[in-house]
């Protein structure tokens, strides 16, 4: 009997439940304008006005009162609705009840807000519906002028170098960032009152890491880079920095259009590990961050994330976790975006 005792291996099972890597979507519905759309329609059309120029002259105590025209102009929303389902068994049931914020829920959760950062570069980089009706596609970069021989249709250029002169093609760097706020000065976007935001990945992270320009206190006058954890740097410069794996790519290594970067959402997205996918195949390829004011783009939302949790007397009176939201996004103006490609 105490040798069978011996012999008998008793397996335990561990309640724990531990997450395994994931992308951490989410990061850009702070940086942008939040709206809530009409919840019996799928698109929203938002005015813009534009009203440039100077006034009259008086030229005449009694002349007659001038008018001006303001003109106007729409951008259109189209939402899209997106769902996720997982079956829980009954041996979940307590762990529902009592915390919504399951394992499985969480995963769910995680899904949305990586679709949320996918549709919001999609349209900071994409077309933009506009015109009188909001129907006339704009392309990324329309109406701007090549101001430099380092900027094209929205584009930063891969070879600009440290000292901001051109150069071989190179990742993110001090003059690309410089170059980046000069722009925004040339289209007149009001970036002494607006925080400029900078898209990057992890490999632009090290790029600046590694650069003396950016990192280096007494080179830079007293103005450094500055972290409250890893890849948190925050107000450098009146700037703020988004990183997150969840960034673009051109698909070539040396891009000068706009239409090379690819953000379509059905055709560009790895849907396995939810980011934007290197259609090409290439690692020469350059990365499309991104840079631009709080007022460039318009998420719309309605509804936000809504969770249901429900019996299912179908599939043996398991419950059944269900998750949706309604969401889209775009672009404002072309002037407040600013691609910057970084080679990597």
């Amino acid at each position: 009997m105490a040798g069978n005792l011996l012999n008998t291996y008793i397996t335990g099972f561990d309640r724990a439940i531990r997450e395994t890597v994931e992308t951490k979507g989410g990061k850009m519905r702070p940086y942008v304008q939040l709206a809530t759309g009409d919840l019996f329609r799928k698109e929203g059309i938002y005015q813009r006005t534009t009203g440039g120029g100077l006034p009259q002259k008086v030229t005449n105590r009694f002349a007659d009162s001038p008018v001006s025209d303001i003109d106007y102009s729409r951008r259109k929303v189209t939402r899209t609705a997106f769902q996720d389902g997982q079956f829980m068994d009954w041996a979940d049931l307590s762990k529902m009840g009592v915390d919504p914020r399951s394992a499985k829920l969480a995963i769910m959760k995680n899904k949305f807000l990586r679709q949320e950062d996918l549709v919001i570069d999609s349209a900071l980089l994409g077309s933009a519906n506009g015109g009188v009706e909001g129907g006339t596609p704009t392309a990324f970069g329309a109406g701007i002028d090549t101001v430099t021989d380092f900027y094209a249709q929205g584009i930063i250029d891969v070879g600009v170098a440290d000292d901001g002169t051109s150069g071989s093609a190179d990742g993110f760097n001090y003059g690309k960032f410089l170059t980046t706020l000069e722009q925004f000065g040339n289209n007149s976007v009001d970036i002494e009152n607006q925080k400029v935001i900078f898209k990057i990945s992890w490999h632009q992270w090290k790029d600046i890491m590694d650069n003396s320009n950016f990192t280096d206190f007494d080179n830079r006058g007293g103005v450094k880079v500055n972290e409250t954890g890893v890849g948190q740097i925050y107000d450098y410069m009146g700037a703020t920095f988004c990183i997150s794996n969840i960034v673009p790519f051109f698909n070539t290594a040396d891009p000068k259009l706009a239409n090379t970067i690819q953000v379509d959402l059905d055709a560009d997205v790895d849907t396995t590990t939810g980011v934007w996918k290197n259609t090409e195949g290439t690692a020469a390829n350059a990365r499309a961050c991104y840079a631009f004011v709080q007022d460039a783009a318009l998420f719309e939302v309605n509804p936000d994330m809504t969770t249901k949790i429900s019996e299912r007397a179908d599939k043996s009176f398991n419950y059944y976790a269900y998750m949706k939201a309604e969401f889209g996004a775009v672009r404002m103006e072309e002037e407040k975006v600013i691609a910057i490609a970084c080679a990597q």
